[in-house]
């Protein structure tokens, strides 16, 4: 369950509100006359309005990610009574396919920890399913559901279907979109600084820090283009599941409906993390703006 993002922006706000602010600084923000980093009220309050945003769809978010455990852990609990397991149909499947070469490998939970939703997934760099063990080797709804849903990304990418292909392309780097828009600007911040001598004058900032911002701004719209790729490619992961389900009957017809509610949250959990990475970007730019002001 990935509730990283929504934990970290609420306890932000939190903090932010209880050490910078008193009541008639709030107070100053509704009347138009407060100062935020050397930038008057319509910046301030924009930052704040998209940390509330963030917030919200953050929480939202982690209900979407909480009602996926529960169904992931509801339909974990029922075998489909044909003996087999996860990995054994997604291996019928890829061969059926003629994707002999693809492999179905127990997933780490290092990644797990460190990346957090890198768990059961297609990598098309590494040309394998990784399920984790307690999906691999299981019979269950969930982890049929599963295992199919990964052979339907395989089946996008080996198609050519450009929306994957592109996503295959720039996936690791979309893992860390948008948080490298800061650092890749500061870098350029910080050998500016050394070139320098440690001082930039009257807040010119030079030339090798506009390189990098053109940097940070390009790898970030790419990033953000993979990440929104995902969402199609895994509703379209979820339709060709549900196809080759039905097709080589490998869950019972009234456990259907649980799968497709299923992939139906799993998409939508998606399109929150989208969002909020949408926020989170904005956030950056406007608190770069409002820096980049207060040294004018």
């Amino acid at each position: 369950m990935k509730v990283g993002k929504p934990a970290f922006f609420l306890v932000f706000f939190v903090i932010f509100c209880y050490h910078k602010w008193n009541i008639n600084e709030w107070e100053a923000v509704l009347n138009g006359d407060y100062i935020f980093y050397g930038v008057s009220n319509p910046l301030a309050i924009a930052i704040i309005v998209l940390v509330i945003v963030a917030i919200i769809v953050g929480i939202w978010s982690m209900i979407l990610r909480i009602q996926i455990f529960s169904r992931y852990r509801r339909n974990n609990r029922i075998d489909v009574g044909h003996g087999l397991t996860a990995q054994q149909v997604a291996r019928q499947m890829l061969d059926n396919l003629g994707y002999h070469d693809v492999q179905v490998v127990r997933a780490s939970y290092f990644w797990f920890w460190f990346f957090q939703n890198w768990g059961n997934r297609y990598s098309p760099r590494r040309n394998k399913i990784l399920l984790y063990g307690n999906i691999l080797n299981s019979s269950t709804v969930t982890a049929i559901a599963l295992a199919t849903q990964k052979v339907g990304l395989v089946m996008q990418h080996r198609a050519g279907e450009p929306k994957m292909v592109f996503r295959a392309r720039w996936e690791f780097w979309t893992r860390m979109a948008p948080n490298l828009f800061i650092p890749i600007i500061t870098i350029g911040l910080v050998i500016d600084l050394v070139v320098n001598g440690g001082d930039i004058a009257d807040g010119a900032f030079g030339i090798v820090t506009l390189v990098f911002v053109g940097i940070a701004i390009l790898y970030t719209l790419i990033a953000m283009g993979a990440l929104y790729m995902v969402i199609p490619t895994e509703r379209r992961a979820g339709q060709l599941a549900l196809e080759k389900i039905q097709q080589y009957n490998l869950v019972p017809s009234e456990f259907i409906p649980n799968i497709q509610e299923m992939f139906a949250t799993y998409v939508k959990a998606f399109i929150a993390d989208f969002v909020l990475a949408i926020v989170n970007l904005l956030i950056d730019i406007l608190w770069l703006v409002a820096k980049l002001s207060n040294r004018r």
